[in-house]
Protein backbone atom coordinates (compact mmCIF):
# COMPACT_ATOMS: atom_id res chain seq x y z
CA UNK A 1 0.00 0.00 0.00
CA UNK A 2 1.41 3.55 -0.90
CA UNK A 3 0.93 6.90 0.69
CA UNK A 4 0.74 10.30 -1.20
CA UNK A 5 0.85 13.06 0.99
CA UNK A 6 0.74 15.81 -0.92
CA UNK A 7 1.69 19.61 0.70
CA UNK A 8 -0.72 22.57 0.01
CA UNK A 9 0.91 24.49 -2.69
CA UNK A 10 2.35 28.15 -1.00
CA UNK A 11 2.95 30.71 -3.71
CA UNK A 12 6.71 31.72 -3.77
CA UNK A 13 7.26 35.25 -2.83
CA UNK A 14 9.28 37.13 -5.75
CA UNK A 15 11.90 39.62 -4.84
CA UNK A 16 11.45 42.53 -7.22
CA UNK A 17 13.82 42.15 -10.66
CA UNK A 18 15.90 44.14 -11.60
CA UNK A 19 15.84 45.11 -15.33
CA UNK A 20 19.04 44.79 -16.89
CA UNK A 21 19.55 47.74 -19.17
CA UNK A 22 18.12 50.13 -16.88
CA UNK A 23 17.93 53.63 -17.71
CA UNK A 24 20.42 55.91 -16.47
CA UNK A 25 19.21 58.68 -14.38
CA UNK A 26 22.67 60.28 -13.95
CA UNK A 27 26.06 61.00 -14.90
CA UNK A 28 28.77 62.79 -12.97
CA UNK A 29 32.04 63.43 -14.69
CA UNK A 30 35.20 64.28 -12.38
CA UNK A 31 37.98 65.75 -14.58
CA UNK A 32 41.14 66.27 -13.52
CA UNK A 33 44.97 67.64 -14.51
CA UNK A 34 46.18 69.11 -17.30
CA UNK A 35 48.42 71.51 -17.60
CA UNK A 36 47.14 73.35 -15.05
CA UNK A 37 45.75 70.62 -12.75
CA UNK A 38 42.21 71.96 -12.09
CA UNK A 39 39.66 69.46 -11.24
CA UNK A 40 36.31 69.92 -12.62
CA UNK A 41 32.85 68.31 -12.59
CA UNK A 42 30.19 67.85 -14.80
CA UNK A 43 27.00 66.71 -14.15
CA UNK A 44 24.11 65.23 -16.49
CA UNK A 45 20.49 64.15 -15.43
CA UNK A 46 17.07 64.06 -16.51
CA UNK A 47 16.47 67.50 -16.25
CA UNK A 48 19.88 68.65 -18.06
CA UNK A 49 19.27 70.36 -21.10
CA UNK A 50 20.36 68.76 -24.24
CA UNK A 51 21.10 65.64 -21.76
CA UNK A 52 19.09 63.22 -23.46
CA UNK A 53 21.63 61.76 -26.07
CA UNK A 54 24.41 61.41 -23.01
CA UNK A 55 21.80 59.37 -20.78
CA UNK A 56 21.11 57.23 -24.06
CA UNK A 57 24.90 56.62 -24.91
CA UNK A 58 26.01 55.23 -21.28
CA UNK A 59 22.46 53.09 -21.40
CA UNK A 60 23.66 51.03 -24.32
CA UNK A 61 24.94 47.70 -24.54
CA UNK A 62 28.20 49.01 -25.62
CA UNK A 63 28.97 51.30 -22.59
CA UNK A 64 27.34 49.32 -20.11
CA UNK A 65 30.51 46.38 -21.33
CA UNK A 66 33.09 49.09 -20.83
CA UNK A 67 35.93 47.62 -18.28
CA UNK A 68 36.34 49.71 -14.84
CA UNK A 69 39.16 51.56 -16.17
CA UNK A 70 41.39 52.05 -19.52
CA UNK A 71 44.97 53.41 -18.07
CA UNK A 72 48.04 53.73 -19.78
CA UNK A 73 51.27 51.89 -19.23
CA UNK A 74 52.86 55.67 -18.50
CA UNK A 75 51.38 58.22 -17.14
CA UNK A 76 53.11 61.03 -17.45
CA UNK A 77 52.87 64.16 -18.99
CA UNK A 78 49.98 66.99 -18.29
CA UNK A 79 47.03 64.68 -19.79
CA UNK A 80 43.24 65.09 -17.95
CA UNK A 81 42.12 62.07 -15.96
CA UNK A 82 38.85 61.10 -16.52
CA UNK A 83 36.38 59.66 -13.73
CA UNK A 84 32.95 58.72 -15.28
CA UNK A 85 29.95 57.86 -12.76
CA UNK A 86 26.67 56.66 -13.87
CA UNK A 87 24.24 55.58 -11.93
CA UNK A 88 21.37 53.99 -13.43
CA UNK A 89 17.43 52.72 -11.89
CA UNK A 90 17.29 51.15 -9.50
CA UNK A 91 20.09 51.98 -7.52
CA UNK A 92 22.56 50.68 -10.35
CA UNK A 93 25.90 52.27 -10.72
CA UNK A 94 29.07 51.86 -13.36
CA UNK A 95 32.05 54.20 -12.79
CA UNK A 96 34.53 53.58 -15.37
CA UNK A 97 38.07 55.83 -15.04
CA UNK A 98 40.40 56.88 -17.75
CA UNK A 99 43.49 59.20 -18.89
CA UNK A 100 43.54 61.16 -21.85
CA UNK A 101 44.96 59.44 -25.28
CA UNK A 102 44.99 56.41 -23.81
CA UNK A 103 43.44 53.86 -26.51
CA UNK A 104 39.60 53.17 -25.39
CA UNK A 105 36.62 51.92 -27.22
CA UNK A 106 35.03 55.02 -29.08
CA UNK A 107 31.72 55.18 -27.09
CA UNK A 108 34.06 55.71 -23.83
CA UNK A 109 35.56 59.28 -25.94
CA UNK A 110 31.70 59.76 -27.28
CA UNK A 111 30.45 59.95 -23.29
CA UNK A 112 32.72 62.13 -21.78
CA UNK A 113 32.74 64.43 -25.12
CA UNK A 114 28.70 64.71 -24.33
CA UNK A 115 28.65 65.07 -21.24
CA UNK A 116 31.55 68.23 -21.16
CA UNK A 117 29.35 69.45 -23.82
CA UNK A 118 25.79 69.53 -22.00
CA UNK A 119 27.02 68.75 -18.64
CA UNK A 120 26.69 71.36 -15.72
CA UNK A 121 29.46 72.56 -13.91
CA UNK A 122 27.93 72.36 -9.83
CA UNK A 123 30.96 74.80 -8.33
CA UNK A 124 30.38 77.27 -10.95
CA UNK A 125 26.21 77.53 -10.44
CA UNK A 126 27.09 77.80 -6.89
CA UNK A 127 29.05 80.70 -7.58
CA UNK A 128 26.62 82.10 -9.16
CA UNK A 129 23.87 81.61 -6.74
CA UNK A 130 26.37 82.94 -3.74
Amino acid sequence: MAICLVAPAVPAVAAPAVVWPAPAVSIVLERSGGFAGRSETFAVDQATVGGRKALWLVATPEFRRLRGSYLPVNACCDRFGYRLEVTYRYGLRKTVTTVQGTPAPQILGDVLAEVQRVGAQPSLAAGRAA
